[in-house]
């Protein structure tokens, strides 16, 4: 197959309403009309559009301004957004990327939080950043978390992601006593019951995870002065020449009485240094360079004991005391958080840069220097072939 690109980057998502059916379409949309000016082509597919001997790829690409059905050989480079609400997407995501095995992965990825914990609590500098983590295992440690913690515990999947299926419990003290329970289902939408006895709301969190590995945390008070919940997510990418780099940051604020920040759970997101300042005062400025430090030092160390990732984000707590927690790490981070704070910057670098990674993986994996210029050519992907219709 005749094409002018360096090479073939090859984007697996999930399935989603709209035409084309793809997750994230306007973050690929914007990936695909840039990649040209990186000497790339770019197909976006799903698992189920891996055939089942690798041969031959059907996705979508962007040509002439419109996304065009398409067939094509293996790509060089599989960039994995998938995310996963069941056992069965993970493993056929699993099966797709088995039928490639030699297409290069962008990023490695990490694993489970607590796999990814038990890595950073083994490291003395990082140990303090984190919030005590314990493993669900039933309704009595659970229950002995709840009666140290006067806020309650956390709960939330071990392999989740945009806040679903999370829970703060926390005991109501004096009078007839009981259990308050409130977070989000599995499609996002709000918890808040109210339980009799500690017993009944033990039972019903026993039942909501079932079969599903969780972890319990200290509920750690991070609300800011309007009421809102936030956190501070760092956007941490590899560059060009295969270099890390802090590409944003913003501070994510979550609806009052919600359970977390989350953008997918009708969260919205603000510029770090005056939100922190006005919480914070002056210390606000000190605040924005710990997390800028922070933010630095942990890619290497998790890429060190996970193998070789693209990008991270990284959300950080801040307390009332102004004490720093790393509450999660997850390699496949969005980025829409910078729109709503209007980081241009941060928006381009946030697009461009997993273009610029590939890119360098693709000059490395050829002997070739990750510097040589870029040869500029028409937009198009006169690569790809029209699936013709049946």
């Amino acid at each position: 197959m005749e094409t002018s690109a360096l090479g073939f980057l090859g984007i697996m998502t999930g399935r989603h309403s709209g035409s084309p059916p793809i997750a994230e379409p306007a973050f690929c949309s914007q990936l695909c009309q840039a990649a040209p000016l990186f000497n790339l082509d770019v197909l976006v597919f799903q698992p189920e559009g891996v055939a089942a001997d690798g041969s031959s790829v059907t996705g979508y690409a962007w040509q002439n301004g419109s996304w065009q059905s398409v067939t094509t050989a293996p790509p060089d480079i599989v960039y994995n957004r998938c995310f996963y609400s069941s056992r069965e997407e993970r493993q056929e995501a699993s099966a797709a990327l088995a039928a490639l095995p030699r297409s290069l992965p962008w990023s490695r990825g990490l694993p489970d939080k607590w796999s990814v914990y038990k890595i950073l609590k083994s490291i003395r500098s990082v140990a303090l950043l984190l919030p005590e983590t314990r493993l669900y295992n039933g309704r009595d440690r659970l229950g002995n978390m709840l009666a140290e913690r006067e806020y309650g515990v956390f709960l939330k999947p071990r392999a989740g992601s945009h806040g679903k299926r999370t829970l703060h419990a926390r005991l109501i003290r004096g009078g007839a006593g009981g259990l308050r329970v409130s977070g989000r289902d599995s499609a996002n939408t709000p918890i808040h019951l109210v339980f009799a006895s500690e017993q009944e709301g033990l039972d019903w969190i026993h039942d909501f995870i079932n079969s599903r590995r969780y972890i319990i945390q200290p509920y750690l008070h991070l609300t800011g002065s309007t009421g809102q919940p936030f956190d501070v997510r760092v956007l941490m990418q590899k560059d060009g020449s295969g270099v890390w780099g802090l590409t944003g940051m913003a501070v994510r604020l979550g609806s009052k009485g919600t359970l977390t920040s989350n953008l997918h759970g009708g969260g919205t997101a603000v510029a770090p240094l005056p939100f922190l300042t006005t919480e914070y005062g002056s210390a606000g400025k000190d605040i924005v360079e710990e997390l800028t430090g922070y933010a630095t030092f942990l890619p290497p160390v998790l890429e060190n004991a996970c193998g070789r990732l693209g990008e991270l984000g990284l959300d950080f707590g801040i307390d009332e005391d102004g004490r720093i927690w790393l509450l999660e790490a997850n390699s496949k981070p969005g980025r829409s958080v910078f729109r709503l704070t209007g980081d241009r910057r941060a928006i381009k670098l946030s697009t461009e840069n997993p273009l610029r990674y590939a890119r360098h993986l693709l000059l490395a994996k050829r002997g070739q220097p990750t510097w040589a210029p870029l040869r500029l050519r028409a937009h198009g992907n006169k690569s790809m072939i029209p699936k013709e219709d049946s």
